[in-house]
C-alpha cells in the first residue's frame, strides 16, 4: 500500500562550476562544484499541501531541509518554485538556527493541480522536490464535487498502536459513473486519519492511503482500505475522500454523508472516529538499586508488567540520565528478553547479582558502577519506534528537562513531586514502588525506600 507523499519525485542535484566549495555551518554560503557540502537533503520527494493555505508545513510528512553540520551561526536557504503562481515558499526559503541541522519549509498552497510544483532548494547543491497542492470541493459548488459518499463502516474502531486495523469501507455515488458494474472510470479513493475533531481538508496532522474498488451495491462503488495503525496512542479522526481529476481536488466524507445532494454537507464532528491502544499500559519501572555498600557490583533496575497482557520488548530500552546537564550517559536495548508477561518481571542488573529462575533480565556489560548515584540522576523507559518515554524516574533530585538521544524534545523526568529518598552505600536500600505497579503520577505518593531489595520479584516494604 503505498502512503502519499512517499511516492518517488523530483531529486535533482546541479552542479555549478568557479565557485569554491562551501560548508552548511558559512553566515555567507557559495555553491560548491560537487554534493558535499552545505546542503544534502530537501524532502521528502513528494509531499501535499490544501489550496488557500497560508505558511503551513506540507503534509503528510513536513518538507525539510537537511545540512551537512549544525549551523554555527542562523543559515538561509534559499528554495524557489517552479510555478510561483501555484506555490509559493514562505520568505523565499527557510533559516537553519544555530546549532541545528534541519529545517521545515513553510509553504503557501495557492492554485491546485494534479501535477505537481517542483520547489529548488540551494546550498551548495541544488536539490528539488515536488509539492502537490489539492483543493477541497465539499459545498463549494463545482461539478466536480462528488453527488454522495460515505464512510460506511467502521464508524468506530479500536485498534493498538504498530498493528494493523480491520478493513475500513468508504461508498461513493456519481450520476452516470457509479452505476454501472466495475470500478468508477476516473474516480480514485482514499482513507485517511489524523487529530481527533481536526479537518482533514486543511491536512495538517493528516495521513492518506490509497483505498480499492471492493464491491457494487445498488448504485454505489464501495471502497476498502486497512492501515497500520499510528504508533502514538490517543484519540484520531478518520474519514474518506474521493477525486475524479487525478488528486488535484477531493470530496471529502464523513459518517452520515457528504456531496452536492440536499442535506449532505461534510462536518468534522460527524468523522470516524479510531481509538488508539497503547501496548505498553502498565509496563513501569518498579525498583532500582544504583548504590551498593562498597564496590556497587549489584545494581539492577526492574520492569514490572501490572497490566493483564503480554507486552513485546523489542523496541523497547532503559536510559540513564545524568543530572550534570540533564543529559543520556548511557543506554540499554532490552529487546533480547522477548516478551513480558502478564504479571512479570524484568531486570537489568550486574553480572554478579542473580535473578529468580524463569524472570526475563540482561546483566549490564561490565561488573560494576553501571548506574550513577544521584544528586541528581535519571532513569528512562523508551520505546524507540516511536520516540516515546513510557516511564521515568527521577532520584536524589528532580531532572525536568531531560535530553535523550535521537528524541525530538527535553522531557520531564519528576511524576508530581520528586521522591526525596535516596540510595545508600553504607545499608543495603532500593527504591521501590510500594505496592508493586503503583502509579498516581505523584513520585512522592509512588516511591519508597526499602531495606530488602528483591529484584525480579514482588516488592518488600522494610524500613
Amino acid at each position: 500500500m503505498r502512503i502519499n507523499g512517499i511516492a518517488t519525485g523530483l531529486v535533482g542535484i546541479v552542479c555549478l562550476s568557479g565557485a569554491a566549495p562551501a560548508a552548511a555551518q558559512m553566515l555567507d554560503p557559495v555553491f560548491a562544484n560537487g554534493f558535499e557540502n552545505g546542503l544534502i537533503a530537501f524532502g521528502p520527494a513528494l509531499s501535499s499541501v490544501a489550496t488557500g493555505t497560508n505558511g503551513v508545513a506540507t503534509a503528510y510528512t513536513p518538507l525539510r531541509v537537511t545540512l551537512d553540520a549544525a549551523a554555527v551561526a542562523p543559515t538561509f536557504v534559499a528554495i524557489t518554485s517552479s510555478d510561483p503562481t501555484r506555490l509559493a515558499v514562505s520568505g523565499g526559503g527557510v533559516t537553519v538556527a544555530t546549532g541545528q541541522s534541519s529545517a521545515s519549509v513553510l509553504v503557501d498552497g495557492l492554485v491546485e493541480g494534479a501535477l505537481p510544483v517542483t520547489l529548488w532548494a540551494q546550498l551548495g547543491n541544488t536539490l528539488g522536490a515536488s509539492v502537490r497542492v489539492e483543493r477541497a470541493l465539499n459545498e463549494s459548488g463545482p461539478p466536480a464535487e462528488a453527488n454522495y459518499c460515505i464512510v460506511q463502516s467502521p464508524t468506530s474502531l479500536n485498534v493498538v498502536a504498530g498493528t494493523a486495523s480491520t478493513p475500513l469501507f468508504g461508498r461513493l455515488y456519481e450520476a452516470g459513473i457509479t452505476e454501472a458494474a466495475g470500478a468508477p472510470p476516473g474516480w480514485t479513493a482514499e482513507f485517511g486519519y489524523g487529530p481527533e475533531f481536526s479537518d482533514p481538508r486543511l491536512l495538517s496532522g493528516w495521513r492518506f492511503v490509497n483505498a480499492t474498488y471492493n464491491l457494487q451495491v445498488g448504485n454505489d462503488d464501495e471502497f476498502m482500505a486497512g492501515i497500520t495503525a499510528p504508533l502514538i496512542p490517543g484519540i484520531y479522526s478518520y474519514a474518506y475522500r474521493f477525486s475524479g481529476d487525478a488528486g488535484a481536488s477531493w470530496t471529502y466524507c464523513d459518517t452520515d454523508g457528504a456531496g452536492t445532494e440536499a442535506g449532505f454537507d461534510f462536518s468534522s464532528s460527524a468523522q470516524g472516529t479510531m481509538t488508539v491502544i497503547d501496548p505498553y499500559a502498565g509496563l513501569v519501572i518498579n525498583e532500582i538499586d544504583y548504590d551498593n555498600v562498597g564496590t556497587d557490583s549489584m545494581e539492577f533496575v526492574e520492569l514490572f508488567n501490572s497490566s493483564a497482557n503480554t507486552i513485546d520488548l523489542s523496541s523497547l530500552a532503559l536510559v540513564f540520565i545524568n543530572g550534570i546537564g540533564s543529559v543520556e550517559y548511557a543506554r540499554y536495548a532490552i529487546g533480547t528478553a522477548g516478551m513480558l508477561g502478564a504479571g512479570q518481571y524484568f531486570v537489568l542488573h550486574s553480572p554478579a547479582l542473580t535473578v529468580p529462575m524463569g524472570v526475563p533480565h540482561i546483566a549490564f556489560p561490565v561488573s560494576d558502577s553501571n548506574i550513577q548515584n544521584g544528586s541528581p540522576d535519571g532513569i528512562v523507559l523508551v520505546d524507540i519506534a516511536s520516540q516515546r518515554v513510557l516511564d521515568a524516574l527521577s532520584y536524589e533530585g528532580s531532572i525536568s528537562a531531560a535530553v535523550i538521544t535521537g528524541f525530538p524534545d527535553t522531557y520531564n523526568l519528576v511524576h508530581g513531586t520528586a521522591y526525596a529518598g535516596a540510595d545508600s552505600n553504607t545499608t543495603t536500600l532500593s527504591l521501590i514502588r510500594s505496592p508493586d505497579g503503583t502509579s498516581t503520577n505523584d513520585d512522592v505518593l509512588d516511591w519508597k525506600l526499602t531495606s530488602t531489595p528483591t529484584p525480579g520479584a514482588a516488592n518488600v516494604l522494610t524500613p
